[in-house]
């Protein structure tokens, strides 16, 4: 995610969006199946970090329960108008879209369970200040799981080291899973 300055166009959201929607259709790998990995249980609160058009909302919602919270945060306006579009839609009370300004956003410091980022890595363009703002959310005890997205993995890795706010404590094929450092 860029700052706001560098925001991918509305028309490039759009193309983006339909692409996600035919790639869920076709995908032998449903999104329930990934996110099943992360851990995610009933009444956590989870952050879908760069959530888009809400590709993962729908499943997030059903693993966190009723008692748990999904929260949304993108830094453009048409992600939070789709996930918001999404939640009416499918009648998701536990999920609430935020609007993020650059990396920062409005989530209470230390109270979330799981961040997942997933194939937006590759758009951050000052790693410090995005690992700083997810450990500021992130309970002690929680976890980031982020995917490598369109970059080489040692890359990853690289600027998770750089940031000194995360230590990678497990690797999978296509994300790594971090702890608050």
């Amino acid at each position: 995610m860029r700052k706001d300055s560098k925001l991918i166009s509305n028309l490039a959201f759009r193309l983006m969006s339909f692409s996600m929607r035919f790639v869920n259709e076709s995908s032998s790998r449903k999104t329930s199946d990934k996110l099943k990995e992360f851990g995610i249980k009933s009444g956590m609160t989870i952050v879908d970090y760069g959530c888009g058009p809400g590709r993962y909302i729908l499943e997030a919602s059903r693993l966190v329960g009723p008692t748990g919270k999904v929260l949304a945060v993108d830094i453009h306006p048409l992600a939070i108008k789709a996930v918001n579009k999404l939640v009416v839609k499918k009648n998701l009370p536990n999920v609430e879209a935020i609007l993020a300004k650059g990396y920062h956003c409005s989530i209470q410091d230390g109270s979330v369970d799981i961040i997942y980022a997933l194939d937006m890595f590759h758009r951050v363009d000052d790693p410090r200040s995005f690992f700083a703002e997810l450990k500021r959310i992130c309970k002690p005890s929680g976890r980031l799981i982020l995917e490598d997205g369109h970059q080489k993995r040692e890359d990853t890795l690289k600027k998770i080291n750089q940031s000194e706010q995360w230590k990678v404590v497990e690797k999978r094929e296509k994300y790594v899973v971090c702890i608050p450092a």
